[in-house]
C-alpha cells in the first residue's frame, strides 16, 4: 500500500466454515465482510474457486479478526495463519503443526486444518511478537468455534494480551442475549449476514474526532506540545489532537508515543495511554487512524464531511429531482469505488510477484511457497484486472484512476477443503 494512503477503514482475516460440512474450511482476508461472504456463498460476482462447490454451500464466517493497521498486514497475518508449519512468526520449537511431506516443488506442503487447529495456530500467532501488539479483535458468531476457542485457552498455560479483545455474537442470540432465528440451511436467507452488518467497516466512527481536528488546525490553534510544551508549527507535522469533546490538547507524535509508554521503555509501539492534558484514557490506533485519515486521506475526507445540498422547491417535481441528483451522486461513488479497487489489486500482484517492493521487516514472502500454477494464476489475475481497469477507463473517457482495497484471492496456495 502507497504511503500516501491513510489506515484503511476496515480490513479483517476471516475463518470460513461450510454448514453443512464442518470439516470443510478456509482462511481469507477481505475489507468487507458481508459482500465477501456473499461471493462465497454464490450470491455476487467474486468468491474463490475453493468455495465453489455447490454441495459445500452455504459457507459461514465462524470467526473475524480486525484492527490491523493496513491491508498488507491483514495478508502478512492472513499467510501466517495459513502455513503455521513454515511461517517465521512462529519459532520452529513453538509450531503444533509441521511439515511431513513436500509438494511437487519440493516446498514443504501445508498440513491439512481444522477449525481446532485453525483455532490453537490463531492463538500462537497472537501471542507472538510480531502481532502480540497489534491492536486486534476477535469475533466469534458460532458458538461451538468458540467453544473450541475456549477448550484451548484452559489447555495452554500461555495467555494472549488483555489488549486484545474477545467478542461473541453468536447467530443464535442478539445483543440483548434472546433467541432469534437460527443457523440458516439456504444461502439466500439473510441471517447469516445481517450478523455482521453491524460492524463498521467505513470511517463513519472517525468523523467526530475528524471535524474537531480540522477545526483546531484550519483556525490556527495548535498551540504548543502537550508534553514537551513546544510551539507547534500550524498546519505542518504529524500532530494528534485529543478526540475529548472539552480537550484541545495538540501533541507531536514521537511527544505522545512516548508518553504512553513510559512504564514501558521495552516496547516501541504504544496500545493506550491517557491524555496528558484532560488525562482520558485513549487507544493509540484511534489516535494514529485520525490522523492519517486527516493528513492523507483528503478524498476520503471531503466524503465523509461534505454537507449534501437541498434544492428549492416544493412538490412531487423537487424531491423526485433530488433523489435524482442523490442516485446520481451514488452511482458516481460506486463507480469510483470500482475502479479504485482495481489498481489496488493490480498493487497486489506487485507485491506478490515482486516481494522486493515490500517495506523492511515485511517477512510473510520469504519462504517461496509458489509452485507454476500458483504464478500462472497470479498473471491470470494480473491480466484480468489489467482488462476491467481499461474498461473502466473507457467508461470514464480515460481519467487517471485511484485505488483503495479489495479481498484477498491470490491463490497462494490456499487453505485446503476437507471433503
Amino acid at each position: 500500500m502507497p504511503l500516501d494512503r491513510p489506515i484503511p477503514a476496515f480490513y479483517c482475516c476471516y475463518l470460513l466454515r461450510s454448514t453443512v460440512s464442518h470439516g470443510s474450511v478456509y482462511v481469507g482476508s477481505t475489507p468487507h465482510p458481508v459482500r465477501r461472504l456473499r461471493q462465497h456463498n454464490g450470491l455476487a460476482k467474486g468468491g474463490a474457486s475453493r468455495t465453489a462447490r455447490p454441495r459445500l454451500r452455504p459457507w459461514e464466517m465462524a470467526c473475524i479478526i480486525t484492527g490491523f493497521p493496513s491491508n498488507i498486514a491483514a495478508l502478512q497475518f492472513e499467510w501466517a495463519w495459513q502455513n503455521p508449519h513454515i511461517t517465521l512468526h512462529i519459532a520452529p520449537e513453538d509450531r503444533i503443526q509441521g511439515a511431513t511431506k513436500k509438494k511437487r516443488s519440493g516446498h514443504p506442503k501445508r498440513p491439512r486444518h481444522t477449525v481446532s487447529s485453525l483455532l490453537s495456530n490463531l492463538h500462537l500467532l497472537l501471542r507472538s511478537p510480531s502481532f502480540s501488539r497489534w491492536p486486534l479483535e476477535i469475533r466469534f458468531f458460532s458458538k461451538d468455534v468458540h467453544n473450541t476457542w475456549t477448550k484451548w485457552i484452559k489447555s495452554t498455560p500461555e495467555t494472549i494480551r488483555d489488549s486484545i479483545q474477545i467478542h461473541q455474537e453468536f447467530l443464535n442470540e442478539n445483543n440483548n442475549g434472546s433467541v432469534v432465528e437460527d443457523v440458516d440451511k439456504e444461502p439466500g436467507q439473510e441471517a447469516v449476514y445481517t450478523r455482521m452488518s453491524h460492524i463498521p467497516i467505513d470511517y463513519t466512527g472517525e468523523k467526530e474526532h475528524l471535524f474537531k481536528s480540522k477545526d483546531i488546525i484550519d483556525f490556527e490553534r495548535e498551540g504548543d506540545c502537550a508534553v514537551c510544551h513546544e510551539t507547534l508549527q500550524s498546519g505542518g507535522g504529524m500532530h494528534i489532537i485529543c478526540p475529548a469533546s472539552e480537550c484541545e490538547a495538540v501533541s507531536h507524535v514521537s511527544c505522545l508515543g512516548k508518553h504512553f509508554l513510559k512504564d514501558d521503555d521495552d516496547e516501541l509501539v504504544p496500545i493506550r495511554g491517557h491524555c496528558p492534558s484532560c488525562k482520558t484514557q485513549l487507544i493509540w490506533v484511534d489516535l494514529v487512524k485520525e490522523m492519517s485519515l486527516r493528513v492523507r486521506g483528503q478524498k476520503e475526507v471531503e466524503n465523509l464531511l461534505k454537507v449534501k445540498r437541498s434544492r428549492k422547491g416544493k412538490g412531487k417535481a423537487s424531491s423526485q429531482a433530488i433523489i435524482a441528483d442523490s442516485d446520481a451522486e451514488e452511482s458516481e461513488n460506486e463507480l469510483e469505488l470500482e475502479e479504485e479497487e482495481e489498481e489496488e489489486d493490480a498493487d497486489l500482484v506487485d507485491i506478490i510477484t515482486k516481494p522486493s517492493q515490500l517495506p523492511e521487516g515485511d517477512s510473510w514472502n520469504v519462504i517461496d511457497d509458489y509452485d507454476a500454477s500458483d504464478m500462472e494464476s497470479i498473471a491470470s489475475m494480473a491480466s484480468n484486472m489489467s482488462q476491467k481497469t481499461a474498461a473502466i477507463r473507457s467508461q470514464k473517457g480515460g481519467a487517471a484512476l485511484g485505488r483503495i482495497v479489495e479481498d484477498s484471492d491470490c491463490d497462494w496456495d490456499e487453505v485446503e477443503v476437507l471433503d
